[in-house]
């Protein structure tokens, strides 16, 4: 037999014996290479656990902590060695880090910046703990998780645009016990091996202790098997999405992982607006305990951690169906799922059940859960409540199932906006990044009594009087459930004025601005959620004046707002809380007063949503389709197809508003629409409402089913970044834009046909690259149309008691 290759070239032109002798000595080469990498190592063969993504993570040693700062464009390094906690380094990145890996040799961290588009790979000093950069990596579109694996051979990034998983040969051969590592990543390769197409909006990812399996989740629920559009608005209707991947032989999806919605949250509402049950007490407020039983699905999933063999996932439930009140909206849920089955293992919880038995001057609902971490040497950890500003204990059964002891859970007070949480090796300390406040929280969880040792700036702050001083201000109102003390028993400490006992919060409803991608039962009906990136139009600078309307859309789907200010509404009637305005004065939309103006913390609330939310960056060209031409045709399709009369102009929109709020007296109002900025599309399905088993349908009704807002059009919403804003239409009925520009009418109004299917396809992709970055269609080119005819209203049917 022929040896191949080099060796067997020589192997071949030798005797048997020396054959057989250099057969030994390549062995013993082979064997010696072996045990170099074994020794290089050899700190993680006894001791490796599970890792996952985070914005926050420490050296293996303990010394060092990473904390990443979004807004800064920046990761600080901590000494943390001996409770120092003094910051080191702040070294510049890409543009908005959200993520950061240390590698378990302590030699690199891996930093995701999501508008970049990059991985930065930064060398630690292992004397100093001082970072180095050595190599910037271009991965997918919007990277979001980076975590490396317990081996420490690859690194895996989320890619939420693109959906994408990036893996990169993290291999470190870094002479072993090297006084200053690996500085300028010599040693490792650090390139991109692979690329694994996934589902919509990869998020957070954890690696098994094996380094066998990665686990991704997605930021939004889906539609559950069976369940069509026809069933958006219903509190079972979807369900959370973790997508597992093979390391071993060969990058492979293994497949889909279904987290299920908990179909009894423990609230009770008083009545069901899908099922026409009315309700029927004043307020919409049921004794405890009676009530109709209401349902959420895991929502918002940004994290993922690993303990034993169950993944945890802190994540914000939907519970979308009516009557809209504070406690049956949003749910605070732990999901729970088997690692070994890919299942979901029924351990899920909801972690505000059992709250509202706590004590009035501890109780706060545990609203926004974003991030978990485990002790190793013990069945606990801590999760970060990121709207009420602290972290709360979690155990774990020997199942693994977990509670947080309500009505007596363990909370510890932190700073702004916790999103991330690491312990260190000997569970003796936990640190917290504080997004929002721009700092980092160290505890003490050696005992059953954790206390807080201190909280360390990461970053700067916005100088005092500047208008980023004020986006700041807006952007902790927008994250928060607390807000400035109140005065009613609901809203004093520990509460606040932006909702009932710490319950919701605008973030619950709008990632980071966004959209959460679900459709509410409405008082205007069924509404699918409005990213407010869009709110502003992004080609109008910051004014110095920040209560001017220039370049702000008209708002809702049935422009019944004028004003972002006008929102203070929903702070009220959605989270029930007392409040931003406290001038005594009633508080209205449109007419006849303007709310601009009456309280200063909400002007900084609107200011931010204006100024302070960025549009999602739509993926390469080269990650859809050939980029060749067809941008270029879709545009003119566009043009052709009169897309532009709806969603032509800078900010993707014809509904931009053009008076001082309030509203002049010749603008005309029907059913508190704006009519003038209304489009008939042929979306609204009068059958949905009058076969008494859709969705069109008003909720917060008492005793009567009335049609939802539709009948007189839309307000057309923005297209920005419109690729990352499914399901589509103001009650999510298309669940694609596939599903959004169809070949032939869904309805005798419908406008979004397009038959030919090449004019269609160079359309539909044209639409998924529309972003900030995207030349807008010039006003002169958008033809204005006309003012629509008011539909009478329908007389409402009384609908019999059940």
């Amino acid at each position: 037999m022929q040896v191949e290759g080099l060796k067997g070239e020589v192997m071949n032109r030798l005797s048997h014996s020396k054959r057989k002798w250099l057969s030994r000595y390549w062995l013993i080469l082979q064997f010696t290479a072996l045990s170099f990498l074994l020794s290089h190592y050899n700190s993680l063969a006894f001791a490796q656990f599970p890792t996952h993504s985070s914005p926050i993570d420490i050296t293996p040693d303990d010394r060092f902590v990473w904390v990443v700062n979004p807004d800064n464009n920046c990761v600080s390094v901590f000494n943390v060695q001996g409770d120092a906690n003094t910051k080191i380094q702040e070294i510049l990145v890409g543009k908005e880090p959200q993520s950061v890996a240390i590698h378990p040799l302590g030699t690199k961290a891996y930093v995701t910046n999501m508008v970049s588009g990059t991985v930065w790979v930064i060398a630690i000093n292992p004397t100093s703990g001082a970072g180095t950069l050595c190599k910037i990596i271009n991965v997918g579109t919007e990277p979001y998780g980076v975590a490396v694996a317990p081996n420490g051979l690859r690194a895996f990034v989320t890619n939420a645009s693109s959906d994408t998983v990036t893996v990169i040969d993290t291999t470190d051969l870094a002479p072993f016990g090297s006084p200053v590592g690996d500085l300028d990543c010599t040693f490792g390769t650090d390139a991109i091996v692979d690329t694994i197409p996934v589902a919509d909006d990869p998020r957070g990812l954890a690696i098994t202790a094996d380094s066998a399996r990665v686990f991704v989740t997605h930021m939004f629920a889906q539609l559950r098997p069976g369940k069509t559009s026809f069933d958006e608005g219903r509190d079972d209707s979807r369900e959370g999405r973790v997508t597992a991947i093979s390391t071993f032989p060969t990058y492979k999806v293994l497949g889909t992982i279904a987290l299920n919605p908990l179909l009894d949250t423990g609230f009770r509402a008083d009545g069901s607006t899908i099922d026409r049950i009315p309700c029927s007490v004043a307020g919409c407020a049921p004794p405890a305990g009676t009530g109709f039983v209401t349902g959420a699905f895991p929502n918002l999933m940004q994290s993922i951690t690993i303990k034993g063999n169950r993944a945890y996932l802190p994540n914000t439930a939907a519970s979308p169906n009516g009557p809209v009140r504070f406690n049956v909206n949003v749910q605070s849920f732990l999901s729970v799922f088997d690692i070994t089955t890919g299942q979901d293992s029924g351990q899920t919880i909801n972690m505000n059940r059992g709250i509202q038995n706590e004590s009035d001057t501890t109780r706060l609902f545990i609203t926004n859960p974003f991030a978990i971490a485990f002790k190793r040497s013990a069945d606990e950890g801590y999760v970060t409540a990121k709207a009420i500003n602290q972290i709360i204990r979690v155990t774990l059964d020997a199942n693994g199932t977990p509670t947080i002891n309500a009505p007596t859970p363990v909370r510890v007070n932190v700073g702004k906006d916790p999103r991330g949480i690491v312990f260190n090796s000997t569970d003796t300390r936990a640190y917290v990044m504080n997004y929002v406040s721009r700092d980092m929280t160290v505890v003490d969880i050696s005992t059953g009594t954790p206390s807080v040792i201190g909280t360390f700036s990461s970053a700067a702050l916005p100088p005092p009087g500047s208008f980023e001083e004020v986006v700041q201000r807006g952007k902790e109102l927008f994250n928060t459930a607390i807000g400035p003390a109140g005065t009613t028993p609901t809203s004093d400490p520990p509460a606040g004025r932006m909702s009932s006992e710490g319950w919701g919060s605008c973030f619950g409803c709008h990632e980071d601005g966004r959209t959460d991608s679900i459709t509410w039962m409405f008082p205007d009906g069924p509404r699918q959620v409005i990213s407010m990136d869009a709110s502003q139009d992004p080609q109008v600078p910051p004014e110095p004046v920040f209560t001017s309307p220039n370049g702000q859309r008209v708002l809702n789907f049935s422009a019944t707002r004028d004003e972002i200010q006008d929102f203070e509404l929903n702070i009220r009637n959605v989270s029930g809380g007392q409040g931003l305005i406290a001038d005594g004065q009633p508080v209205v939309n449109l007419t006849p007063t303007a709310n601009t103006g009456r309280s200063s913390d909400l002007d900084a609330l609107a200011t931010f949503i204006r100024f302070g939310v960025r549009s999602r960056i739509a993926p390469k060209l080269a990650e859809i389709e050939n980029p060749t031409t067809f941008k270029i045709r879709g545009r003119k399709i566009f043009r052709e197809e009169g897309c532009d009369t709806c969603h032509g102009g800078s900010d993707w929109t014809r509904s931009l508003l053009d008076f001082t709020p309030p509203p002049p007296s010749t603008e005309l109002i029907v059913d508190t629409q704006l009519i003038r900025f209304l489009s008939n599309v042929g979306t609204f399905d009068i059958d949905l409402f009058e076969d008494g088993k859709g969705n069109e349908i008003r909720s917060n009704t008492v005793g009567t089913n009335v049609q939802a807002r539709g009948l007189d059009g839309f307000n057309p919403p923005s297209l920005l970044g419109v690729f990352a804003t499914a399901p589509y239409f103001h009650n999510g009925s298309a669940l694609t834009l596939e599903e959004v520009i169809v070949e032939t009418p869904r309805h005798p109004a419908d406008v979004h046909v397009v038959s030919n299917p090449f004019r269609r396809a160079a359309l539909i992709r044209f639409l998924k690259t529309i972003d900030e970055s995207t030349a807008p269609i010039t006003p002169s080119e958008i033809p204005v149309p006309p003012v629509p005819t008011p539909t009478p209203i329908p007389t409402p049917t009384p609908t019999p008691t059940p």
